[in-house]
């Protein structure tokens, strides 16, 4: 597991639609690399473009953000609050390192800087602001 020791910079990711939403526990691998309880939901966007031999195509580009948290109970309470923000079609933002291609397929996998508990915290103040407004 990475932790961020410096942070230069910032990058927020405005999320408009949630795609599958995929809450996982912790474990160890078979190499005996321990992972942390996290959650990892993707969201995709659609461009057309023109294509001068086959005309328009469609081309889709999908990130898959993870968020790291310190138990199980932790990720199932994020992958709630996202299913609300989905459900809602609510946007919500994650601050995150920058997209890298997940195990060489078509996928941007993004890390978020906040862990489970600080996206909690953030997205009960994002419920306050947005109820007085």
């Amino acid at each position: 597991m990475s932790q961020v020791i410096s942070q230069g910079f910032r990058t927020m990711y405005e999320i408009l639609e949630v795609g599958t939403i995929k809450p996982g526990k912790s474990g160890t691998m078979e190499n005996g690399t321990k992972y942390s309880a996290n959650v990892k939901f993707r969201s995709t966007n659609v461009v057309q473009r023109e294509d001068k031999i086959v005309g328009i195509q469609e081309v889709d580009t999908t990130v898959e953000y993870r968020i790291i948290c310190a138990t199980e109970e932790e990720s199932i309470k994020v992958a709630e609050i996202i299913r609300n923000y989905r459900n809602s079609k609510m946007p919500f933002f994650i601050s995150g390192d920058l997209p890298r291609k997940y195990q060489g397929g078509d996928i941007f996998m993004v890390d978020s800087f906040d862990n489970g508990a600080e996206f909690i915290k953030n997205s009960l103040s994002q419920s306050k602001q947005t109820s007085k407004a």
